[in-house]
């Protein structure tokens, strides 16, 4: 079985297809695994929430008073390496996942090139045909973007917030 895509529905269905004795090659058209739920949806919006929460001291305000800060100045830096420490920890969770189930991945852009034949780029450019009975495509999502909102990356996105030269005052 070939799975394209290595988010929430893609591990789940290569880690199954592996418990239930077969051959799986995942194709994940980023670097490394995890999707779109764990490079720039999901996660990092949650970790990036619970970062803040935690810096600013918001939840045990109620306990030490409304002056509580765990840090003054949050900047991105302090967002970023909590990020990058969630996400690293989050992927090498799912690379035991499918290591531990079999389950081998390739970095790459697939594309049908018959029912059964994919053929994968890699990002240094090289191209692999994989032959599969039964293919998976789970490539995940992208954000509504209404069209009637400007989406301009003011005044904040995951991107523009975690850039060095930005900086936010705890509340």
């Amino acid at each position: 079985m070939l799975v394209i895509g290595s988010g929430p529905s893609g591990r789940r269905a290569a880690i199954q297809s592996a418990k239930l004795g077969r051959s799986v090659l995942v194709v994940e058209n980023r670097h490394r695994v995890g999707g779109v739920s764990v490079h720039t949806g999901t996660i990092p919006s949650k970790t990036l929430r619970e970062t803040v929460l935690n810096l600013s001291g918001w939840r045990e305000r109620g306990f030490y008073g409304l002056s509580y800060r765990v840090k003054k100045e949050i900047e991105g830096k302090d967002l970023g390496a909590r990020l990058r420490m969630t996400l690293d920890h989050e992927i090498e969770v799912l690379e035991h996942q499918f290591a531990r189930n079999g389950v081998r991945t390739v970095a790459g852009a697939a594309r049908f090139l018959d029912p059964h034949r994919i053929a994968v780029s890699s990002p240094g450019g090289d191209q692999k045909i994989f032959e599969a009975e039964r293919v998976v495509i789970a490539v995940g999502t992208t954000p509504h973007r209404p069209s009637h909102i400007p989406f301009d990356m003011s005044p904040f996105s995951t991107v523009t917030l975690l850039s060095p030269n930005r900086g936010c005052r705890a509340a």
